[in-house]
């Protein structure tokens, strides 16, 4: 079925009024049915109706005196169902359909969303985005100049998924997720363990977002993303201890069904329980200084929080100071080939496109496609996160090195109603050159643990002092063997000296893509993205515990 533009408009108002609530994968053949229901998921990529409206947002925005506009239509789908053993917590359809319009005047951001999806209203918001760039002071000190950019004319991409999982009811993922958890609950029933409890929150979503510029440029893409978890949970007799373990089999990222679809739940709960059960009875560890080999997983959640979010510009640049927080490297003439983490094993690089990433994109949301291209080179800085707004600051240092002053294609938002932030898809710290694994790590240590599984890790507001939990596994290393298990140990670290500390970085075997993310901006945002790390060793790490005793 083809919808009229009336259709589009009359029931772009229809959501708005149901609450944007709910979707379905399909068009329905009554768009008030459809808002009635509670489903207002839109396909974009295709809909003439929708390039209409954004262009009525860019006329309208450069005659009320924009030099510079870009509009975002977005509509979003989420299911997400909780199931604890074989009783369904949570069944939550959600969506959204809306737009966003910013635009530059006078050397002054203004931005204004809608989730009313009309030509009208798309002139009303334009107007009122640039009315609201009088009120930015910034406008008044200096005249912001954007970074030229590639006119896309007619982009169109989509997350690769082998099987959509919008084609499957929500009644076939309660039965997966079912399935799933009597998979640990018989485990533990056949090892005789009591109380294991089966836990799945199963995510899948779907997003359609369309940028278009007072440049030229036109991009429709659909992104899809499968999330969450999936655990093995035991408590002791007592109610003080717990353990929990996730099967390996589980994965997230950048899926459609498939990341569910065929997957052998019950091949590894066993030994999710049998993990479960180790860590609830884990001792916990001795404070003092420990040499600490870390997974992959662990040193992506070091890595994410101390080194990719340092390196996003408005933080090095002060604009996160009441929100994500600043960087300790900063200021760029201070850092950019000058600062050191004294560590040549440390090469950090920004990438656009890895299979199954969670948060990949063709083009950001300011239609600039992803660059390739070193951050840290040997331990020294050598370059920052961009988008079109703050690259022109770097320019000196572009320049130098004979470098284009262009956006590193790396602006992000949580949706389409908040505006663009520095946020990249996806960062790499390179695995070194010589094919090291964890083994060998563990064999040439003496006092150490080993952390492996996950973990999270926290900052300090300029990201310069770091305190680690491990939330998956740890292990004693006494005399390069593996030794009893110890109960969540938490390390705190200079940033600094912590990346110095490396001193054994792990081969590509060891390299692996895990999940992060940043938070920042006002509105507060929360985006994910990926981070590659191999597994590597840091030398003499204070190391405590917050358990009880």
């Amino acid at each position: 079925m083809t919808w009229s533009r009336r259709d589009f408009v009359r029931t772009g108002s229809a959501f708005a009024a149901a609450g944007l609530i709910g979707l379905d994968s399909t068009l329905l053949t009554d768009p008030y049915e459809a808002a009635r229901r509670y489903r207002p998921f839109r396909p974009l990529l295709q809909d003439p109706d929708v390039r209409a409206v954004a262009m009525a947002a860019l006329d309208a925005a450069r005659a009320a005196g924009a030099r510079y506009a870009d509009v975002r239509v977005a509509s979003g789908a989420s299911r997400r169902t909780i199931v604890q053993n074989r009783q369904v917590f949570t069944q939550l359809v959600s969506g959204s359909l809306n737009f966003g319009v910013r635009v530059l005047v006078d050397g002054a951001w203004g931005f204004a969303s809608s989730t009313i999806v009309t030509e009208e209203e798309a002139v009303r918001v334009a107007q009122v985005a640039v009315r609201q760039s009088s009120l930015n002071p910034w406008g008044k000190t200096r005249t912001l100049e954007l970074a030229p950019a590639p006119v896309v004319a007619d982009g169109q991409w989509e997350t690769p998924i082998d099987l959509d999982p919008w084609n499957y009811t929500i009644q076939d993922q309660l039965e997966l997720q079912i399935e799933a958890n009597e998979a640990i609950m018989n485990a533990g029933e056949a090892m005789g363990v009591p109380g294991v409890t089966g836990f799945s929150d199963f995510l899948f979503g779907k997003n359609d977002v369309v940028f278009a510029s007072s440049e030229g440029s036109y991009i429709a893409q659909r992104f899809h993303g499968f999330g969450n978890n999936y655990l093995a949970q035991v408590i002791s007799e007592d109610r003080m201890n717990f353990g929990s373990s996730s099967p390996e089999s589980f994965r997230t990222g950048g899926y459609g069904w498939e990341a569910i679809d065929g997957i052998p739940f019950a091949a590894d709960a066993e030994q999710a329980v049998e993990d479960a059960v180790m860590m609830m009875n884990a001792k916990e560890p001795d404070v003092g200084r420990y040499d600490l080999v870390l997974d992959s997983s662990a040193v992506s959640a070091a890595f994410n929080a101390s080194i990719v979010r340092a390196l996003e510009f408005d933080r090095v640049l002060g604009y996160e100071m009441h929100a994500g927080g600043t960087s300790y490297l900063a200021p760029p003439e201070e850092v950019l080939g000058q600062f050191s983490y004294n560590n040549p094993k440390l090469n950090v690089r920004a990438t656009g496109s890895v299979p199954r990433a969670g948060g990949m994109y063709k083009w950001d949301v300011e239609g600039v496609a992803p660059a390739d291209y070193p951050l840290i080179r040997e331990g020294v800085v050598v370059d920052y996160f961009t988008t079109r707004e703050f690259a022109p600051q770097l320019e000196w240092w572009y320049r130098r090195n004979g470098m284009p002053v262009e956006s590193r294609g790396t602006a992000g938002s949580e949706g389409s109603v908040l505006i663009q932030v520095v946020v990249p898809s996806i960062a790499i710290m390179d695995p070194g050159d010589e094919d090291v694994t964890v083994d060998e790590m563990i064999a040439e240590t003496e006092n150490g643990i080993y952390i492996h599984r996950g973990g999270f890790a926290f900052v300090d507001p300029p990201m310069l002092n770091m305190q680690f939990s491990a939330s998956g596994m740890a292990h004693e290393i006494r005399d390069g063997k593996l030794g009893e298990p110890v109960s969540q140990p938490v390390f705190l670290a200079s940033t600094p000296d912590f990346w110095r500390s490396m001193d054994m970085i792990g081969g590509a075997g060891t390299f692996a893509y895990n999940g992060g993310g940043t938070g920042k901006g006002d509105p507060f945002q929360n985006i994910g993205r990926t981070v590659g790390t191999p597994a590597a060793r840091f030398r003499e790490i204070n190391v405590f515990t917050y358990g009880r005793r």
